[in-house]
């Protein structure tokens, strides 16, 4: 979600646009740009899992990835991402 942006940047010590660039995929639903974790070097493993498969930001890990464990391949969860879409319009 658009607020979980600066959340996440600040707990691994970034600023917003440096957490973009790094960790962040890029979206476009119906329009509107929205982002989701990055998959390691275009694979298909979250860029936050560690070597142990952990959250490496557990704490802080967005509601994508609480709600569907969102390790799995962007294509699997199509419903979710056009709900997040809306709350990024806002």
């Amino acid at each position: 979600m658009p607020d979980e942006v600066a959340i996440a940047a600040r707990y691994l010590g970034l600023n917003e646009n440096e957490f973009i660039e790094k960790y962040c995929t890029e979206h476009i639903y119906d329009g509107t740009r929205t982002l989701s974790p990055a998959m390691k070097n275009g694979g298909s493993s979250c860029i936050f899992l560690n070597r142990d498969k952990e959250c490496s930001i557990h704490e802080v890990k967005p509601f994508e990835c609480k709600k569907v464990y969102g390790c799995g391949a962007n294509y699997r969860h199509k419903r979710l991402r056009e709900m997040i879409s809306k709350n990024w319009k806002k």
